[in-house]
C-alpha cells in the first residue's frame, strides 16, 4: 500500500468506524451526535470504498459494523423505557444479542469478498501455539498462558469488586447466570468477528502481521471509550486486552483462545453487573 492509503485506513479504522466522532460529541456536550454523526461517517466510509479497490474491502466491513451497530442504537433509544423496567440480565442479553445485526452484515461482506481462511483466521487454530514467553528457561505455549489471563480475568474484577458485593447480589447473580452465560456467548463471538477475524480476513493481504495487531487493538480499544468501565480506563483496558487477543489469533491461528478469553471476561463483567446492581 501507498502511504496515503495507510493514513485513509488507519483514519478509517481509529477515526471513524470506533465511533470516536460520537463519543467525543457526547463528551463536549451534544447527547444527540451519538445519532446525528454515525449515518455521516457510514456515507464517508461507504464514498472511500467506492473510490478505490484495494481499501474496498475493508471499508465495506468497517461500514457494516457500523450500519448494524448504529440500528442497535436506534432501536435501544426506542425500547429505553421497557429496557429499564427489566430485570438487570435480560437488558445484558437484549443489547448484546442484538450484536448479531452487524454480525450478519459483516458477513455478507466476508462472502461476497471471500477472504482467505488462513487471512481471517476463522478455524480453530492451534491451543499449542508458541507464545514467544520463557519462564525459569522453559518456554510457554497458549496452554500456560491462556489459562493464567483466564485467572486473571475471573480473579481481578471479583477482588475488585469484594467488598461491594452482598447476599443478594450473589443469589441475583447465580439466579441469571444462564441468561449472563448466553449474552456472554453471543457477544464475545460478535466481537471477535467484527473486531479481529472480520478486519483480518480483509486487512491481512494489505499489512503486515505487527501493524495487523496494531490496528486491531487500537479499534477494540478506542469502541470501548463508552464502553464499562469507559473513558480513558476503558481504552486502556479495552486495548490491553485486545491486544492479548490480537496476539492469540496471530499465533494460535484460529479463535481457540480469544474467543474463549473473550467470554469468560464478558461472563464476569455480566454476572458481576447483575450481582452489584441486583
Amino acid at each position: 500500500m501507498t502511504r496515503a492509503q495507510t493514513a485513509v485506513l488507519w483514519v478509517a479504522v481509529v477515526g471513524l468506524a470506533t465511533g470516536l466522532p460520537a463519543s467525543l460529541a457526547v463528551a463536549a456536550g451534544w447527547a444527540a451526535g451519538r445519532l446525528v454523526l454515525p449515518p455521516i461517517v457510514l456515507a464517508v466510509l461507504l464514498v472511500l470504498a467506492f473510490s478505490g479497490r484495494k481499501l474496498r474491502p475493508v471499508l465495506l466491513v468497517l461500514a457494516a459494523t457500523v450500519a448494524g451497530l448504529y440500528a442497535i442504537t436506534v432501536v435501544a433509544e426506542r425500547l429505553g423505557p421497557w429496557l429499564s423496567s427489566q430485570p438487570i440480565a435480560v437488558g445484558i442479553l437484549v443489547v448484546n444479542g442484538a450484536k448479531l445485526v452487524p454480525v450478519a452484515l459483516v458477513a455478507l461482506v466476508l462472502v461476497v469478498h471471500r477472504p482467505r481462511v488462513e487471512d481471517s483466521a476463522l478455524r480453530f487454530g492451534d491451543p499449542r501455539a508458541a507464545t514467544g514467553l520463557r519462564v525459569a528457561g522453559r518456554a510457554l505455549d497458549w496452554r500456560w498462558t491462556g489459562t493464567a489471563v483466564a485467572v486473571l480475568l475471573v480473579g481481578g474484577p471479583v477482588l475488585a469488586s469484594a467488598e461491594l458485593l452482598d447476599a443478594d447480589g450473589l443469589r441475583a447473580a447465580a439466579r441469571w447466570l444462564p441468561v449472563c452465560a448466553l449474552a456472554a456467548l453471543i457477544n464475545s463471538a460478535a466481537e471477535e468477528l467484527l473486531f479481529r477475524h472480520g478486519v483480518n480476513a480483509v486487512a491481512a493481504p494489505l499489512l503486515g502481521r505487527t501493524a495487523l495487531i496494531a490496528l486491531t487493538t487500537a479499534y477494540f480499544g478506542i469502541t470501548h471509550l463508552n464502553g464499562t468501565p469507559g473513558g480513558l480506563a476503558g481504552v486502556l483496558l479495552g486495548g490491553g486486552f485486545g491486544l492479548v487477543l490480537a496476539i492469540a489469533v496471530a499465533q494460535t491461528r484460529g479463535f481457540c483462545w480469544n474467543w474463549p478469553l473473550h467470554f469468560v471476561a464478558d461472563l464476569v463483567i455480566f454476572s458481576l453487573g447483575v450481582a452489584l446492581g441486583g
